[in-house]
């Protein structure tokens, strides 16, 4: 769990600077990491200094710009994308 935090933020980064007309990386997939890795730290009695997605972006220095951004990306998706969605 350690590289996870690191793991998410190149996920986000990868996300964010993805191809708005063909895009290759999941905002979705991404935002259903996070909310994970939030839910299994919380089950370990690890305490974060984030409680969700919005406030994990805060935490790790992206910018409210940034976070609508991949929010806009992963409402879109959302629309289409087949697998669970947390």
């Amino acid at each position: 769990m350690s590289f996870m935090e690191e793991y998410l933020c190149d996920s986000i980064d990868e996300v964010l600077n993805d191809s708005k007309i063909d895009p290759h990386f999941s905002a979705v997939a991404v935002n259903n990491m996070i909310k994970c890795y939030i839910e299994i730290e919380r089950e370990l009695d690890i305490k974060l200094p984030y409680n969700n997605v919005m406030e994990f972006f805060k935490f790790n220095a992206y910018t409210k710009d940034e976070y609508n951004i991949f929010e806009e990306s992963r409402k879109k998706e959302s629309q289409y994308y087949t697998g669970k969605q947390y």
